[in-house]
């Protein structure tokens, strides 16, 4: 049974070798460097060309390198016998956490703007912004650790989901009908969503006129949920008092991009949340033996739902 890294424009060398490092019998190939394609049974993917896939025939297992599948669920031409997982890990989930929160105790003591006071040379002591509820869109593994991380540091914690949730200290919401609700007086609003034909522009101008006045975003989830011109005009308008987005439709984000230099957006490079390498090949390893034994695959995609 051979393993294949299929990731383009990615220096896999650290992921092969910590992969050797578990087991070095292991047979690993690096894309394009496929060998006979009979071969391949379990790839590792990330971003790969569409229908590129296909020319495995014993293909039985594909491996997202992170918590999104969305980059493969886009190719038209998936092998219909292979199982699609995803990776998820406790580092993962630590990250997002700590994160999300630092990004809100920013906000909310003020600490960006005060780095613009000290740039002007301008002395002006201001009260914390009160806001103290959140939003959570996503309840999957890393939402529900961003629940309970920010209960504990004393935030009053809602969360919305496609399907029904039952969370300790934490009021769920479900459903298109109660997304209205889930956003009242929401003073930051948290997009963990998995991208999805249902999600895809949830973050667009019908959206923005659902939420408090004044509200903060963060979209830690996917470019591709973000109508990027209809935020801009909530921001315009007051609507928004301010972003951080770490995750971008093109990315790198084009350097001719207005948010770089919108004064009430703040960007990160997609690093929320960076997969651990050394923890990835161990996980990636465990479902490969689950493959080779006929056991359960550990998070297995529900093709239905696209997550």
């Amino acid at each position: 049974m051979t393993l294949l890294i299929l990731m383009p424009d990615r220096d896999v060398t650290a992921l092969a070798t910590a992969l050797n490092k578990i087991n070095p019998d292991l047979d690993i190939r690096i894309w394009p460097e496929v060998g006979p394609t009979q071969d391949i049974e379990y790839v590792i993917v990330w971003n790969h060309p569409s229908g590129e896939l296909n020319k495995f025939p014993n293909l039985k297992v594909i491996a997202s390198y992170g918590a999104g599948v969305d980059h493969i669920l886009k190719d038209p031409d998936l092998p219909e016998q292979a199982i699609i997982t995803r990776l998820v890990d406790d580092s993962l989930s630590r990250q997002m956490c700590e994160y999300i929160a630092g990004v809100i105790l920013n906000q909310r003591l003020r600490l960006t703007e005060y780095r613009e006071y000290q740039a002007a040379t301008h002395w002006s002591p201001k009260a914390p912004r009160s806001g103290n509820v959140v939003c959570l869109l996503g309840l999957g593994n890393i939402g529900l650790e961003v629940a309970r991380y920010l209960t504990n540091l004393n935030f009053t914690v809602r969360g919305w989901s496609q399907s029904p949730k039952d969370i300790d200290r934490i009021k769920t919401f479900h459903g298109p009908n109660q997304l209205d609700a889930a956003l009242t007086d929401a003073d930051y609003i948290v997009c963990l969503l998995p991208l999805t034909p249902q999600t895809t522009n949830i973050l667009d101008k019908t959206f923005f006129h659902k939420t408090k006045k004044g509200a903060y975003l963060i979209n830690v989830g996917r470019g591709g949920h973000l109508n990027e011109d209809d935020l801009m005009d909530a921001l315009y308008q007051e609507q928004l008092s301010g972003a951080c987005l770490d995750v971008f439709r093109t990315e790198p984000l084009p350097e001719d991009h207005p948010f770089w230099r919108h004064p009430r957006i703040y960007l990160t490079p997609h690093s929320a949340s960076v997969t651990n390498i050394g923890l990835a090949a161990r996980k990636l390893y465990e479902n490969y033996l689950n493959m080779q034994k006929n056991l359960p695959l550990l998070n297995r995609i529900n093709m239905t739902k696209g997550y």
